[in-house]
């Protein structure tokens, strides 16, 4: 069977003791994990004494499937887990995370998964490694701003298929590697607002957003365009573009808090996607409106609707 090895690891501003207290404790596994973010609403069983051998956690949900995990050993700041997936499809995998101090209250975690497709699932061996490992970077980002704040500010919700009116927009495109997007998007968008500004064009009551143009998560590259919506449609010159969002139907999640975790929101509405069969609109990427200005707005009360337009 093709073998596969996830590997990702982050730098957490907190003591090893207190990674720890929310890694080896099962029961805090839904503030930071990537998957049960998505549905909070998801039935968790946690069993055993935390911290021992023996002890997991088994969940059932619509988007998160059924599955459980169990601890094998607790070596040199070795948690060692066993991982049973049950749905959507059957699989085993074993799991670590390697957590060490390296400085007075700082800490590198990282998470490993090894496992293996079968045989005629070979062509997904890559998808299937970005996948858990972009899970996984999500997770990471949670974990350390749980264990250096206390909490996550990090909430999605699923509103549903909803109808959305024409936007009209100028915007400007820009590619950039899936790492470098918010600084990517904030030069982009500044020099957007500017050029709309400077034109004199006329701006809608819709807030700012961005298309997203292409995802290419195997090299993690990323094009999209930062877009001001306008009141109606308009021409410009070369130096900005300009289009319209058709009107139609289209899934729509809801995500509140940082911009840091917005990929909660974006695997959510994937996920769910995918669950209820639902058809994306080829011809209309997806795209995300932005409702309140990151400069005057606390991270953890900014809103972010992510939208997927559907067939009809």
């Amino acid at each position: 069977m093709p073998k596969y090895h996830v590997e990702k690891n982050q730098l957490i501003d907190a003591p090893v003791d207190s990674v720890h207290a929310l890694t080896r404790d099962f029961n805090q596994w839904p503030t930071w994990s990537p998957w049960l973010c998505m549905e909070p609403e998801a039935t968790v069983s946690v069993h055993g004494t935390p911290g021992e051998v023996d002890h997991g956690y088994s969940w059932t949900g619509t988007l998160v499937g059924e599955g459980k995990m169990q601890t094998t050993a607790h070596e040199n700041g070795v948690h060692k887990m066993d991982l049973t997936f049950i749905k959507p499809f059957k699989s085993t995998a074993k799991v670590t995370l390697d957590i060490k101090q390296v400085g007075a209250d700082q800490t590198s975690v990282t998470w490993h998964m090894w496992s293996a497709l079968p045989f005629f699932l070979f062509f997904m061996t890559r998808s299937i490694k970005n996948m858990i490992g972009m899970d996984y970077e999500r997770g990471l980002k949670m974990l350390k701003e749980c264990a250096e704040t206390g909490s996550v500010n990090s909430i999605t919700e699923v509103k549903g298929v909803v109808e959305i009116n024409d936007i009209h927009y100028a915007g400007q495109s820009a590619s950039c590697q899936m790492d470098n997007i918010a600084d990517s998007m904030d030069t982009t968008m500044r020099q957007v607002v500017g050029a709309v500004n400077d034109k004199g064009l006329q701006i809608s009551d819709i807030p700012a957003g961005a298309i997203y143009d292409h995802m290419d998560f195997n090299n993690r590259e990323c094009r999209y365009t930062a877009i001001i919506p306008l009141q109606s449609r308009a021409t410009t010159d070369n130096s900005l573009s300009t289009g319209t969002i058709a009107s139609g139907k289209a899934l729509k999640v809801v995500h509140k808090g940082s911009y840091t975790h917005l990929g909660n929101g974006w695997a959510t509405a994937m996920s769910y996607q995918r669950y209820h069969k639902l058809k994306p609109l080829r011809s209309q990427p997806p795209f995300e409106l932005y409702l309140n200005n990151p400069e005057h707005t606390d991270a953890k009360d900014l809103i972010t609707e992510i939208y997927i337009p559907l067939r009809g």
